[in-house]
């Protein structure tokens, strides 16, 4: 901010504004902070030279005024008043909402903005502008330092943008210009028809604004020089649009500073396409969401999650800018590695043991041999009981008996207890 030695600090214009201390200063005009001491709050007034408005001109166009005061719009710095000083400095002066904060000129000196912040500041002012040029009015001096960079309430968004000045060209110059061709506004941002002399149409505005937002994005201004190789360089030529700003944008600024102003997109459409590059730039990538999110057992997405020997594998997402396609990848999972055996033999060779093969079913013992044998045991049994009945009976009262003698019994069975009879008996 400029400092307040000035002759008119500490005065009172239109008998109501104290003018407090000097915010800046231009070719034409000096800003203040004042006070409005009848409704008690602190305002921006710009006071112009001397001899710079015909008051009496100025008077005349109090319906253009009144048309600017009405305009209301978030991105554009309110117009409170306007009107000549004639009871003390006999100057033409302009009030309005005073919004603190640095202009973008001196944002820039600071270096490249944010695409993010150039890219929301884009769509605040190219809204503003549609609702204006709708209302017949052209801006005709867009530049850095008639934007404002008003402090955000949003923690993601560095600034707000606030357009000043909107209109007063328009009011100045049907108040000062007697002779076709002078040019109103500030060499290097004016348009090529601007500088020719012809009169600025609202796609004036589109390319002054397009050289101010290229400006932002490189922190260099398009045409330097004097006011002669500035004019002259945009007549036989187009700004350089660094490849480094991706197609997206060098398409933007590419149409909006056409030197055909038929060629060049509308404010409505300007912020169409700002909206959309917002957007992309705002919004997080797939990757980065996968990088923040938690898994089901709590990790990252970005830390590998095992499972057995398979490892989950997040792809990296591509993000494409407003007008193409977004391309994400689906995720890619390893597939289980077979069982792996090391040989204690060879501690660096890997065999890959192939799966077993199905287990064959026992094979089953033959029952009927296992009922013969008990049966046989249990033959024995009886007939050993019955020689040992034989050899305890008294030989001498009775008579021999017939050999004991079992059932037939055909096969393999019979055979055998024939056998283990005969070897009983006596």
């Amino acid at each position: 901010m400029a400092d307040d030695r000035d002759a008119l600090v500490g005065t009172v214009i239109g008998e109501r504004y104290e003018l407090r201390s000097l915010l800046g200063r231009g070719g034409m005009a000096s800003v203040y902070r004042a006070h409005d001491r009848s409704l008690g709050r602190d305002v921006a007034v710009k006071v112009f030279a001397a001899n710079e408005v015909d008051g009496n001109a100025l008077r005349r166009e109090s319906g253009e005024i009144r048309l600017l005061a009405s305009l209301n719009h978030h991105a554009l710095v309110t117009l409170f008043d306007a009107a000549v000083d004639a009871a003390g400095t006999d100057r033409a002066y302009f009030v309005m909402e005073l919004v603190e904060g640095q202009t973008l000129g001196e944002r820039i000196a600071e270096g490249p903005v944010a695409p993010s912040d150039v890219a929301l500041m884009l769509l605040d002012l190219a809204d503003a502008l549609h609702l204006v040029h709708e209302r017949g009015v052209v801006h005709r001096d867009i530049k850095p330092a008639n934007i404002l960079l008003a402090a955000s309430a949003s923690p993601r968004v560095g600034f707000r943008a606030k357009l000043s000045d909107f209109g007063i060209a328009y009011v100045v110059d049907s108040t000062r210009l007697t002779t076709p061709g002078t040019i109103v506004g500030t060499a290097a941002y004016v348009s090529p028809e601007q500088a020719t002399g012809t009169a600025p149409g609202p796609r004036s505005d589109v390319y002054s604004l397009g050289l101010v937002v290229l400006e932002s994005l490189t922190g260099v201004r398009a045409f330097p020089g004097t006011m002669v190789e500035s004019l002259s360089a945009r007549l036989v030529g187009d700004p350089l649009i660094p490849a480094v700003l991706g197609a997206e944008w060098g398409s933007l600024l590419t149409r909006m500073t056409a030197r055909d102003p038929a060629d060049r997109p509308t404010a409505l459409e300007v912020a169409d396409a700002a909206r959309d590059l917002e957007r992309a730039l705002h919004t997080p990538s797939t990757a980065d969401l996968d990088a923040t999110l938690p898994l089901e057992d709590g990790r990252a997405a970005d830390e590998s999650v095992e499972s057995g020997t398979a490892t989950r594998l997040l792809p990296e997402a591509t993000l494409a800018m407003p007008g193409s396609t977004r391309v994400m990848p689906e995720p890619t999972r390893a597939m289980p590695e077979p069982t792996r055996v090391m040989p204690a033999h060879d501690a660096d060779a890997t065999e890959v043991v192939e799966p077993a093969s199905a287990p064959q079913p026992a094979a089953r013992t033959r029952r009927p041999r296992r009922r013969v044998f008990v049966a046989l045991a249990g033959i024995v049994v009886i007939v050993g009981a019955l020689v040992v009945g034989l050899a305890i009976a008294p030989s001498t009262t009775q008579q021999p008996t017939d050999a004991p003698t079992l059932a037939e019994n055909g096969g393999d069975l019979g055979t055998h207890l024939d056998q283990l009879l005969e070897s009983v008996t006596p």
